[in-house]
């Protein structure tokens, strides 16, 4: 019952979010801009989206706007979780939002790069190479490696809002049974071997005490025990570490995978490190950091020695370490797949080892083009590597068969099928003209009957799972692929490129179900009762898309002041007044369908008062011919009338006021007379 209920809240909310959208959209279309100043303001859009929705995040859980130095309370997360479900949907909700918006803030400018961006980053490339900064100088040579670096870094910020890290290891922490003491070691370990040397009077390592010693120092659970301290000692060696010091050893590893699923930053990570007094790990993933925050992501070494710092990496993450943890540390370090799958939870996880991988080789590839012929030939023979490139198969096509890798996952398919995760699929793999499609198939086929006639689309044969898209009530994911589109739309205009989103060899009802998003999301605005904003988002529909989506969704204004304010809008929003109420007119009348025939008078029909004419004026027409009750009049004869007053609210459509009035009273008069006959029969 309570999902339920949380869903009516979550379906019908209407916050201020939904004007400040607005307002954000108005700023980049209404000032007169040139297409650079438009283009930037068009490009910023998502960021303004996007720290919207973070607003709202901290109003609703203040605390989940982390920066590192809050103190969370995880126990009264859970509580306020579990007290009100609807209240921690939506938090889900919001940060999901949150996710896109950044997401698409990150990949956009990318995309849409211009002419002088391209003549940056070549320079770049140039003066990256004489300075010796490799990563700046490989990702200016290849557009693919920036945008996977873009949504690592957005998999990095994802991740950066969970738990804290010391959290995260608090119950390993505890069964390492040292208590509050996070530094110095192995200690129980330490202890075990100080122990042993001082009952049989040993001053030099164990293992040269005696042959023995391999079958009789053991561990609190009868394990075989290192008799060395060094970090590679129970690797070398093939023994164990006291159970206690497992845990202390996996709880270091836990956040060292931690730090480098969220993009932490060398100074950040030596710093944890080092609060451990186990500096030497921090060092051994220093060479090729991918950080958040672009800092420090290669260091001054020489190309050869990072490709064969890369190739050890991987030899630990294959058949190195003790811990999955461990393991998977130097899998993200060397771009393995298989060993970071096996510590990863959620769709993000998955998403971040593979993209990592395709990341770091197209890195490997490209230092080993800066190390000599004889070296890189070495280097590849001698030491095995993860290509993740060879490995996905055709690049042109990767990203698409790596999302449907993902779907098909039954770990994560749930969460691969909900709507905010399929949406930011379809952004990284390029799909999301399909996506918005098949999203405004799915809010056309909810439309009630009165809405009907605002989609007019024909039902589709396409098989939708609808689990992926947001439902036609969802009106707050309506509101976010409506400004997906919008915002794609219009740097398609602004580029001069064909349209991305229905490509000319589409089936020509694409575009039309994808301009069903801003239909549906005006219509909402409606119900909302957010007329002014109506003509805003018509404006970004091509004639007479718009002019249809207007006459739907204002026909509905009975005030002459309102309706003059609505065409004050429409003239400043860019759209033509004549071309609107001349096709809302037409639209109406013809909505009416095909004329009847068959349905003559037999008997004389008045419409005029009865008695002898008056010498001033005549006889009077009677006031309630059309009907007994002028209460009950048809909806649509209604939008027909209303039709004709937008009408002569233009000083321009005199010729089509007399014309159409024609109609319509010619009209009127044939379904008077048949419904007459109707009933008389």
């Amino acid at each position: 019952m309570a999902s339920v209920e949380a869903e009516k809240f979550l379906s019908y909310e209407a916050g201020p979010e939904v004007e400040e959208f607005a307002n954000a959209l108005d700023d980049c279309l209404s000032p007169p801009l040139s297409n650079e100043e438009r283009r930037e303001r068009i490009l910023d859009l998502p960021r303004k989206y996007y720290e919207n929705a973070l607003r709202r995040l901290a109003q609703v859980r203040p605390r989940m706007m982390r920066n590192g130095q809050d103190d969370v309370d995880m126990d009264a997360d859970d509580d306020v979780a579990n007290s009100n479900p609807a209240s921690a949907e939506l938090v889900k909700r919001l940060e999901r939002e949150a996710q896109t918006w950044d997401l698409l803030r990150r990949l956009l400018p990318l995309r849409y790069t211009s002419s002088d961006n391209r003549q940056s980053a070549s320079k770049t490339e140039h003066s990256s190479v004489d300075s010796g900064d490799l990563f700046k100088s490989f990702l200016a040579s290849d557009s693919s490696a920036r945008e996977r670096q873009a949504v690592i870094q957005w998999l990095q910020s994802n991740a950066s809002s969970g738990p804290d890290i010391d959290e995260l290891a608090h119950e390993l922490q505890q069964n390492a049974d040292r208590g509050d003491i996070i530094a110095h070691g192995w200690l129980h370990t330490r202890s075990s071997i100080k122990l042993r040397k001082s009952v049989t009077a040993w001053p030099h390592l164990l293992d040269r005490q005696s042959p023995a010693i391999a079958t009789s120092f053991h561990t609190s659970d009868g394990s075989p025990l290192v008799t060395q301290l060094d970090p590679d000692a129970a690797t070398r060696q093939g023994r164990k570490l006291e159970p206690q010091d497992e845990y202390f050893e996996r709880a270091i590893w836990l956040g060292c995978w931690e730090h480098l699923r969220r993009g932490s930053s060398l100074d950040t990570i030596r710093e944890w490190c080092q609060e451990r007094t186990e500096m030497w790990r921090a060092i051994s993933t220093s060479a090729i950091l991918l950080s958040a925050d672009d800092s420090q992501e290669v260091t001054d070494t020489k190309p050869a020695s990072l490709a064969l710092w890369r190739r050890m990496c991987f030899s630990l993450s294959r058949s190195g370490g003790c811990d999955d943890y461990e393991r998977a540390v130097y899998g993200v370090l060397s771009g393995d797949i298989p060993s970071v799958e096996k510590v990863a939870l959620n769709w993000d996880d998955f998403l971040f080892a593979n993209y990592n991988a395709l990341l770091r080789t197209q890195l490997d590839n490209y230092i080993l083009g800066q190390c000599p012929a004889d070296v890189a030939s070495n280097l590849t023979q001698s030491f095995p590597s993860f290509d993740a490139v060879q490995f996905h198969g055709e690049p042109r096509t990767v990203d698409m068969r790596l999302i449907r890798a993902l779907e098909a996952n039954p770990q994560i398919k749930d969460e691969a099928n909900e709507p905010n995760k399929a949406l930011q699929a379809s952004l990284i793999s390029k799909e999301i003209g399909q996506h918005l499609y098949q999203q405004g198939l799915i809010i056309s086929s909810g439309a009630n009957q009165n809405e009907s006639t605002l989609y007019r689309s024909k039902p589709s044969k396409l098989e939708v799972n609808k689990e992926r898209f947001f439902q036609s009530t969802q009106h707050y994911g309506l509101r976010i692929v409506a400004h997906i589109y919008l915002l794609i739309n219009l740097m398609d205009k602004l580029n001069s490129k064909d349209d991305s989103l229905a490509p000319a060899f589409s089936p020509p009802e694409m575009r039309r179900s994808q301009q069903n998003l801003i239909a549906g999301y005006a219509n909402y605005l409606r119900l909302a009762e957010f007329h002014e904003l109506i003509p805003l988002y018509c404006s970004i529909l091509e004639p007479p898309r718009s002019y249809e989506v207007l006459s739907y969704n204002l026909i509905h204004e009975n005030e002459a002041s309102r309706r003059l304010l609505q065409l004050r809008l429409i003239r400043k929003a860019g759209i033509d007044v004549l071309g609107f109420v001349k096709t809302q007119a037409w639209l109406l009348f013809n909505d009416l369908g095909p004329a009847q025939h068959g349905c003559p008078a037999k008997e004389g029909f008045s419409i005029i008062e009865p008695g002898p004419p008056t010498s001033r004026s005549g006889r009077p027409v009677r006031p309630d011919f059309f009907g007994d009750d002028e209460r009950f009049v048809d909806q649509a004869h209604e939008n027909l009338i209303r039709s004709l007053e937008w009408l002569v609210l233009v000083q321009e459509t005199w010729p089509n006021v007399l014309s159409m009035g024609t109609k319509i009273y010619k009209f009127f008069l044939r379904e008077l007379f048949c419904f007459k006959q109707s009933v008389k029969n």
